[in-house]
């Protein structure tokens, strides 16, 4: 019998749950089992294919070359497991779909379509994921997510990415202060984590005004964001749909910036190798049926 014959295909299954999880217990509680049994089955493989896939640095296991170059081969027979899953089903709605987003975007843009979506696919299990657009990007390449709201533009060979509607950047002020007294000392930005296409606009704003910069804070809110500006702790770039509809809008100032920064196109980003999704198509075509601008 040939090697090939001996090997087992289950066994990338817990490969790929070490890979995503970076250790034998992370990847036991996605498996729902005990990480000695992953540890057994990671050897199994190991010794089949006749290399080791993974090493050991301080408490995380981290791909060998061997490993990388095996990630996306194992990655894209998980998909191509999931579409036959899926193409014998009775109902083609039924199943799951994994979504990531912007928190913008997810506060804004997707309740009203979301809640159009269930109403056609009841039975249809959906996650939605929020984050910056860097960290989203790869959940979508390691095939974690179906599909993802980013901030554009971006471009990348192994991706597919359509853009769904257009936002306005705006600078989120204290109430009561303009940008022409941010040059009078130093400025505090404030944004979502690092990987934010809006946060790395904002320092692009600041750079071009040559403001001095006293610190840089993180918040995972929209929420977070707008009561610190109105807080008096510093200046933000949002969308303006969403300034003018969040309740705390109130609470501070917007002024345009200009366009180049301010024109922010949200994408709609999958790979270019994942399987026909039909639940992620009929989604598809409601985002692109939404109103340039959303409803109060």
């Amino acid at each position: 019998m040939s090697s090939w014959e001996r090997f087992n295909p289950q066994l990338l299954r817990h490969f790929l749950a070490v890979s995503r999880a970076g250790s034998l217990i992370g990847a036991a509680r996605e498996l729902h089992c005990v990480p000695s049994n992953v540890s057994a089955r990671l050897r199994q493989l190991e010794d089949q294919l006749g290399v080791a896939l993974f090493q050991r640095q301080a408490q995380r296991l981290r791909l060998t070359p061997a490993g990388v170059r095996l990630l996306p081969h194992a990655e894209q027979l998980e998909q191509l497991c999931l579409a036959a899953w899926s193409c014998v089903q009775e109902d083609p709605w039924a199943g799951e779909l994994r979504l990531g987003a912007m928190e913008t975007t997810a506060a804004v843009r997707l309740p009203e379509v979301l809640a159009a979506f269930h109403r056609e696919a009841p039975r249809l299990d959906l996650s939605l994921v929020t984050g910056t657009s860097g960290h989203l990007l790869g959940e979508v390449l390691a095939g974690r997510l179906d599909a993802a709201l980013i901030g554009g533009p971006h471009e990348d060979p192994r991706l597919y990415g359509e853009p769904i509607w257009h936002e306005e950047l705006v600078l989120v002020l204290p109430a009561g202060k303009t940008s022409a007294e941010l040059s009078q000392a130093p400025v505090t930005l404030l944004g979502f984590p690092c990987g934010c296409h809006y946060r790395e606009r904002l320092e692009r704003w600041s750079e071009r005004r040559r403001l001095q910069i006293g610190a840089r804070q993180s918040y995972g809110s929209i929420d977070a964001i707008l009561g610190a500006a109105a807080a008096g702790m510093g200046v933000g770039l949002l969308p303006r749909s969403l300034v003018e509809l969040h309740p705390r809008g109130k609470l501070v100032r917007w002024q345009p910036i200009e366009a180049d920064l301010a024109a922010a196109p949200t994408l709609l980003m999958r790979r270019r190798d994942a399987p026909a999704h039909a639940a992620l198509e009929r989604l598809i075509e409601l985002l692109r049926s939404l109103p340039a601008q959303p409803s109060a």
